[in-house]
């Protein structure tokens, strides 16, 4: 699942023309874009987590470090 998952995303990146160049980074840890998608997903998809400003739980689901101040913001850009 998560292999036809990212097959896809790429796919559909390089078809709008943004190709994914390079994994982005949280901190100094790759994100994983299957876990991200699976946090967001949980948490009621995109709409829902930015609705209602979930990003920050989305970070922390990731591993992220607590005493980051632009986490959240990260997190969403990240995603888009």
């Amino acid at each position: 699942e998560e292999e036809a998952f990212l097959v896809s995303l790429y796919k559909f990146m390089k078809d709008r023309h943004t190709p994914i160049e390079r994994i982005p980074h949280l901190g100094f840890k790759q994100v994983n874009l299957w876990k991200i998608y699976k946090a967001v997903e949980k948490l009621g998809a995109y709409e829902l987590v930015t609705g209602r400003r979930l990003w920050k739980n989305v970070y922390d689901e990731l591993g992220g470090s607590p005493g980051s101040t632009s986490a959240a913001t990260c997190t969403r850009r990240h995603y888009e």
